[in-house]
């Protein structure tokens, strides 16, 4: 039997010796450069790419090579040789186990540091811009509870055994028990101690997304920032339950913080917090909460965006962008609930909402009414199908904001955006490398002239940005 010692190779950061390929199962010693989309470390082996299931930049490190992809490796970190700089202690004692903050023991600075680096890496290689502007960069101080919405699931077994929290690491199919939750109010862990104590007692099973078996499968608490109202919804599948009522009363007695709870029903295989069969124990079933002077009434489901406070940063942002001069019309597409149609109200003469979704656009509607706004239509409609109806009769648009989908804009909707050519463009973007991809479609005829970096979510690798781009003078009519 060979010793793991005698497959241990020595590799350098620049990758330029040559080495053998390494084999399944090999030991090698890494130094880890950067962190991928997913949290995962970056590092080279001679002019191979190494992917490691942890490791933060800086850290020298044993792995243990467990596959070989076409262009990459992948490897198991066994040892850290020499530890990076910019680690920190972990706050979170669920750290390494939790599927979620695989970043908290990394330096706050250097995180936000790293990812607006990684913005300015994409805007090269993917969008073609040579000379990318200045990224401002809005952090989130201190870089902890600012989540208004956690989903927690069940795992375990029936009784003592049950388990209330949050999917380990690469394992979507268990929960742990969760006992705190640093991105989070504290009171959702509060909530989720009272159910978990509920559940120990009884005889209800965890929902089995695999057999689709059992009756428990998440509690999602919701958070009005600043109207400290709280949402508690529990979904489970179609099973009898006879202790509907008495888990209702236990929760309004054991958390009096809970401003509304309710039980909805999801019966499909789908594993999403969701269904369409709902009961309201207390309260009214929705809750509310202000972006900035706006107050929204917001559904158990209904989207609202994750982190308040950065959101009113990022909106003030794109209103500061798209209505400089406090007249301009403006067309704001994929509008969702209303939120930035709401801030450009501000500033703007008036401005035209476009969402395929009807209930958001019933909901924008009402939130319009509910603060007094008269400046703001609402249209249900597919983004594509408006831009290609206004480039039918060769109108220009007016100033317009876009905040797509995680997936960005359509090839298609780029190219009518493009044609109608409205005089600016600020774009809002949820996936810094798709908002790349877009703009390199743009360039014909806009060009990047602002970004900045709004750190929404501290301690993941994700980060979302905001871009403003301006017509040159020439359209393309193609």
């Amino acid at each position: 039997m060979t010793n793991s010692a005698d497959h241990t190779h020595q590799t350098q950061s620049s990758g330029s010796e040559r080495k053998r390929p390494p084999r399944r199962g090999d030991i090698v010693e890494l130094h880890i450069d950067d962190w991928g989309d997913k949290g995962k470390g970056i590092a080279r082996y001679g002019r191979m790419v190494v992917l490691t299931d942890r490791g933060l930049p800086g850290d020298v490190v044993r792995a243990r090579i467990v596959d070989r992809r076409r262009r990459h490796l992948v490897a198991e970190i066994e040892e850290i040789v020499q530890p990076s700089p910019d680690r920190v202690e972990a706050r979170c004692k669920h750290f390494g186990l939790c599927g979620g903050c695989r970043l908290q023991d990394l330096d706050y600075n250097k995180q936000v540091e790293t990812k607006v680096e990684h913005i300015r890496q994409q805007l090269r290689r993917i969008g073609k811009i040579d000379s990318v502007p200045d990224i401002d960069v809005i952090p989130y101080e201190p870089p902890y509870r600012y989540r208004n919405k956690m989903e927690f699931s069940f795992g375990g077994e029936a009784g003592s055994g049950l388990a209330l929290g949050l999917h380990p690491r690469n394992n979507y199919r268990e929960a742990f028990a969760l006992e705190e939750c640093w991105i989070a109010d504290e009171r959702a862990a509060q909530v989720v101690q009272a159910v978990q104590t509920f559940f120990a007692a009884g005889d209800e099973e965890p929902y089995d997304p695999v057999e689709h078996t059992g009756l428990l499968r998440f509690v999602v608490v919701r958070i009005g920032v600043h109207t400290d109202e709280v949402l508690v919804n529990l979904v489970t599948s179609d099973r009898p339950w006879p202790r509907a009522d008495e888990f209702g009363s236990m929760l309004k007695s054991a958390c009096p913080f809970v401003t509304t709870a309710l039980w909805t029903v999801n019966d499909s295989r789908a594993n999403i917090a969701t269904g369409e069969q709902r009961t309201v124990w207390f309260g009214p079933g929705v809750f509310h909460d202000r972006l900035g002077p706006y107050e929204f009434e917001i559904a158990p489901t209904g989207f609202f965006q994750t982190n308040t406070r950065q959101a009113e940063h990022l909106f003030a942002k794109a209103v500061e962008w798209a209505a400089p001069s406090g007249d301009e019309e403006v067309l704001d597409l994929y509008c969702g609930v209303g939120s930035i149609s709401l801030f450009l109200s501000q500033r703007a003469r008036h401005v035209v909402g476009v969402e395929l979704h009807e209930e958001s656009v019933a909901a924008a509607k009402r939130n319009a009414e509910r603060n007094h706004v008269t400046n703001c239509e609402f249209i249900a409609a597919d983004a594509l199908d408006y831009l290609r109806e206004r480039a039918a009769d060769g109108s220009i648009l007016p100033n317009v904001v876009v905040d797509p989908p995680r997936a960005g804009l359509h090839p298609k909707a780029v190219k009518t955006l493009c044609r109608c050519g409205p005089p600016t463009i600020t774009y809002v973007s949820c996936n810094p490398g798709n908002l790349a991809r877009d703009l390199d479609l743009m360039k014909p005829v806009y060009t990047l002239n602002r970004l900045t970096a709004v750190d929404m979510f501290p301690h993941t690798p994700h980060i979302e940005a905001v871009a403003h781009l301006i017509r040159s003078e020439r359209r393309d009519d193609t």
